[in-house]
């Protein structure tokens, strides 16, 4: 039989590897069918045993509704968690994964974000522009009707749980699996209608370690011949952390140079690195991850993902990365040494050891004066820079949020002289949500890649803006009428949008 509009299955190997053939396959199925599977690593190991005592709370309909995770950063919570849900989703009338809420709470609007999303799986349908008190009724009168299965990954907060779960009565039959870093939560669930207990997570034994390290180090659950002991050894080192695993097993395949994977003499170096240092050996792992990578392009890369690209669209990052550090060839790398994941959404995401880590590098390359740093996240930090107009040429991003500025400095002007970035003559990055600037704008950073100026309080541009070298600006929820940009780059602009295919968000409320 022919099939004139479709290519034949033997064909795909000539387009793209057959493993995303098949990704995209189950992806759009699943989109079919409404199911909201989540992404589980590759080369799970232990999950069943750890899994098979949750599977049968699960089961047991009259038991705890509630079930906290606990455990170490790294130890495989939410990966265990993600396995559960995705062998469990079926047998519930909804369910919701939310993934990472205790960063996606430190962004404005971040727990109505959530809360949204939590309404949207559980009843299919979108409710957009609620308060926080709003939401949280709507979600106790859905969870007292319907049987659901709720992940909340990442708690640590209570008033989080309150928002996402409310304090009423849920669905006897329901189930919701916390993961936490904190211990003994319970205190959290004082409520009666909340039956409660913890499940402590288990790290991984040294066949298990062993294992999970060889495969991200030889491609194979046995050890190389020759290197059983020095994988022994590595393991151990790893304490059971399923994340210290599979980083240092992964810094044993260097793509610049194949033979260090069967080279005992790089292993050995590598593993007397951190036998000098036994009190800091996962730190030293993370940090071992980011120093082997084959290029400083790689590292420049990894610390702006890290201070202004977690959550964002993976196409999105690359547009505006990919001209100065090779973003395309880099977020695979990063991936690959297990720094970096994508979601299903394509969002770019990342353990949150990893962001503490490189936010805590940026900040050791001037602990006292922000100015003298690359990247400015901070809220605080930036605020300050602008107020004094104390910014300098090493900083290379910059972002401010006017909304989560401390309380205590709301009696002070909100509008920023323009000029206070002025001394910025490197900036590429640079985040201004709800922020104003008063005055001429001759002097606003001729260099940036990236705009993004949620809430931009005027009606059109202005003359002296410069925009020659913008790769993608947002200017979402502003007040922008029309976008015109300035007849004085008109030429540069028009180019860059035709070559570069300049990515511009919609002005308009909502998107």
């Amino acid at each position: 039989m022919q099939y004139p509009d479709c290519v034949p299955f033997s064909h795909f190997h000539c387009f793209r590897p057959e493993t995303k053939f098949i990704a995209d396959i189950v992806n759009t199925i699943g989109n079919k069918l409404g199911l909201k599977l989540v992404s589980s690593p590759p080369h799970l190991t232990g999950m069943d045993t750890r899994a098979e005592d949750i599977n049968l709370w699960l089961k047991n309909k009259h038991d705890d509704q509630v079930l906290t995770i606990c455990g170490l950063a790294g130890s495989g919570k939410t990966t265990l968690a993600k396995y559960i849900y995705d062998s469990n989703m079926l047998k519930f009338e909804s369910s919701s994964f939310l993934e990472d809420i205790g960063k996606i709470c430190e962004q404005t609007y971040g727990l109505c974000a959530l809360q949204e999303q939590l309404l949207s799986d559980i009843l299919e349908d979108k409710r957009k522009e609620l308060d926080v008190t709003s939401y949280k009724s709507q979600i106790e009168k859905a969870l007292q009707n319907k049987r659901v299965l709720i992940v909340l990954d990442d708690i640590d907060k209570t008033e989080q749980i309150e928002a996402l779960l409310g304090m009423e009565t849920i669905n006897t039959e329901s189930k919701i699996i916390i993961t936490s870093r904190l211990q003994n939560i319970k205190t959290w669930f004082g409520s009666r209608y909340r039956r409660y207990k913890e499940h402590e997570l288990e790290l991984l034994n040294e066949h298990e370690s062993l294992a999970l390290l060889s495969w991200h180090a030889f491609g194979s659950k046995i050890p190389n011949e020759g290197f059983k002991e020095l994988a022994l050894k590595a393991a151990q080192y790893c304490k059971g952390n399923p994340l210290a695993l599979k980083l240092l097993g992964s810094l044993f395949v260097n793509a610049k140079d194949s033979r260090k994977r069967n080279n005992i003499e790089y292993w050995m170096s590598t593993l007397n690195l951190l036998e000098s240092k036994p009190d800091y050996r996962i730190e030293g792992i993370l940090r071992m991850s980011y120093e082997y990578l084959p290029f400083i392009t790689y590292r420049e890369l990894f610390l702006h993902i890290a201070c202004f690209f977690i959550g964002e669209d993976e196409d999105y990052v690359v547009k505006i990365l990919e001209p100065d550090y090779c973003a395309t060839a880099g977020i695979v790398t990063l991936i690959n040494r297990c720094l970096l994941t994508v979601s299903p959404s394509k969002k770019l995401m990342m353990h949150g050891l990893f962001i503490e880590m490189a936010r805590r590098m940026v900040l050791d390359e001037s602990p006292a004066n922000p100015a003298k740093r690359s990247r400015v996240w901070s809220n605080e930090d930036s605020y300050t820079l602008l107020r004094q107009g104390i910014g300098s040429e090493t900083i290379e991003g910059l972002a401010l949020d006017m909304r989560m500025v401390n309380e205590e400095k709301l009696n002070m002007p909100m509008a920023f002289d323009a000029d206070s970035l002025a001394k910025m003559d490197n900036l590429k990055l640079l985040q201004l949500n709800y922020v104003e600037l008063s005055g001429s704008y001759d002097d606003f950073p001729e260099d940036l890649r990236w705009l993004c100026w949620h809430g931009f309080p005027l009606r059109t541009l202005p003359f002296e803006l410069f925009m020659g070298n913008l790769v993608a600006i947002d200017m979402s929820y502003s007040k922008l009428e029309v976008f015109e940009p300035p007849m004085a780059v008109i030429v540069s602009y028009i180019s860059l949008l035709f070559n570069l295919e300049l990515s511009f968000v919609s002005c308009e409320t909502g998107n």
